[in-house]
């Protein structure tokens, strides 16, 4: 059964969503905005003893589920389509690459002559050109996603990194969803005059260490082979598909 999320129950929600890269997402939201936001809402899908099975939440027409491995798959199915009448999301990473970031002594800064720094409510309208640009200036999407952002980030819910060069950011690199133990990093984007100047692998790397220094477990995920053996290079080690909720060493 699929029930709206209560302050009773949140407590246990949160812990069925803190090690599953789209329960960071999910947790993210519910933090950033509660239980009582406009457009944005949380379900629990729980069996018949009682447990909880599946978190859920919808924000801008998606609905994301974080779910177990005793979840009933086409209740959640049904739900989304006849109830809440949105896209599915919870098993994209299914078809993408999966990598989780590894600290070495070999996670070297390649540019000298710069260092990134926090993105944070003030210089976050700095680093709107450089992801505007790497999506195709599709502005409509964008002005959600800057208002998204400035939010979460100025109450400390995701963390980011940007490169300044030449008097303007080159390069930035966010996260979408964070537990207390995980971080999804997702908005990574360099300039395209600036790429293949090493800007792209200082940031991903700064962001993952300071995530890294917070004790969280850091991936990401792309469906672009060459990305992601450009990420193999900076740090990062694929993991298996079939990854959900355990976690891999």
């Amino acid at each position: 059964m699929i029930r709206l999320l209560t302050e009773n129950k949140i407590k246990d929600f949160l812990k069925l969503c803190e090690n599953d890269l789209t329960g960071a997402v999910i947790t993210t939201r519910l933090n950033a905005y509660g239980l009582y936001s406009n457009g944005v809402t949380f379900w629990y899908e729980e069996n018949e003893n009682g447990l909880m099975t599946a978190a859920c939440g919808m924000l801008d027409g998606v609905f994301s589920v974080c779910k177990t491995e005793n979840a009933d798959d086409e209740e959640l199915r049904l739900f989304a389509e006849t109830v809440v009448a949105a896209e599915l999301s919870g098993d994209e990473y299914k078809n993408r690459f999966i990598l989780k970031f590894i600290k070495t002594d070999n996670n070297k800064k390649t540019v000298d002559k710069t260092a990134a720094e926090s993105v944070t409510g003030e210089n976050l309208k700095d680093i709107f050109p450089v992801i505007f640009e790497s999506d195709g200036n599709r502005s409509l999407y964008f002005e959600k996603w800057y208002a998204d952002a400035s939010h979460k980030i100025r109450h400390g819910f995701i963390h980011g990194k940007c490169i300044c060069f030449d008097g303007k950011c080159v390069s930035a690199a966010l996260t979408s969803g964070e537990t207390d133990i995980l971080a999804v990093i997702s908005s990574v984007a360099t300039l395209e005059n600036y790429r293949n100047r090493g800007f792209g692998a200082d940031v991903v790397t700064a962001l993952a260490e300071s995530l890294d220094k917070l004790n969280k477990k850091v991936y990401l995920m792309t469906d672009d082979e060459k990305t992601m053996k450009w990420y193999l290079k900076i740090g990062f080690r694929a993991i298996p598909h079939n990854y959900c909720r355990a976690d891999v060493p």
